[in-house]
């Protein structure tokens, strides 16, 4: 398989969410989502930075227990977090309905999480010999499409969500502290080569329960300004 035409399969569930959400969401019209796209684009030049850069250190470069919750919980949970929220403020909250906000801020972390799954099989294509590395890197590609991804995507929905309702008056920091906190487990289970490690799904069922509750608690709030 052509190395390019296998790296496009990570990006097929970003293209097919984005035309679905496009089709069914009200008030979400192709240019917002290909805005909300493009931004985490642009979101992931930071984070590669921080984390080539930060990962470094030997404080981070341990895998000691206490390494790995700090770096799960300070790099990927408030840092790379931190950055996403950031960038997430440059999407059109205040024009955008509850609906159509929700959903950029959900391709806006497939996207992420997307591009950075092609980053992973990048570098893993560059030290495997093929067609070994092709092998080694679809198993890559399906696990993260099937974790990381879906951190990504239904954390950048929790912060959207807090986004939203800050931009309308509602000022509440607890769906944030919710991402931080469920990244940060998510990857430190992932981490370990034991059943612990399947305590990380329960972060990602976690971060979808918690998208679906703030989510439902800011509808009256939407419905009101209707």
């Amino acid at each position: 398989m052509n190395v390019y035409a296998f790296l496009a399969l990570c990006f097929i569930p970003l293209v097919a969410t984005t035309l679905l959400l496009t089709m069914l969401v009200g008030g979400l019209r192709l240019r917002y989502s290909l805005w909300a796209c493009v931004v985490a684009l642009i979101a992931v030049l930071p984070i590669a930075f921080v984390q080539f850069f930060v990962g470094r250190l030997p404080v981070f470069a341990d895998n000691t227990f206490s390494s790995l919750l700090l770096t799960a919980m300070l790099f990927n949970g408030a840092i790379e977090e931190s950055l996403k929220a950031l960038f997430m403020l440059l999407l059109p909250r205040k024009k955008l309905p509850l609906a159509a906000f929700f959903s950029c801020a959900l391709l806006f972390g497939l996207t992420l999480g997307s591009f950075e799954t092609v980053i992973y099989l990048v570098r893993l294509l560059q030290t495997a010999a093929l067609p070994t590395g092709i092998d080694a890197a679809f198993r890559l590609m399906v696990l993260r499409m099937a974790t990381a991804v879906l951190v990504h995507t239904f954390c950048a929905g929790l912060s959207g969500l807090g986004i939203w309702q800050a931009a309308h008056g509602k000022l509440r920091p607890t769906p944030f502290l919710y991402t931080v906190l469920l990244h940060g487990f998510h990857n430190f289970f992932a981490a370990f080569n034991t059943n612990f490690r399947y305590f990380s799904i329960v972060a990602i069922l976690f971060a979808a329960l918690e998208c679906r509750i703030w989510y439902r608690q800011a509808q009256p709030e939407a419905q009101a300004e209707a």
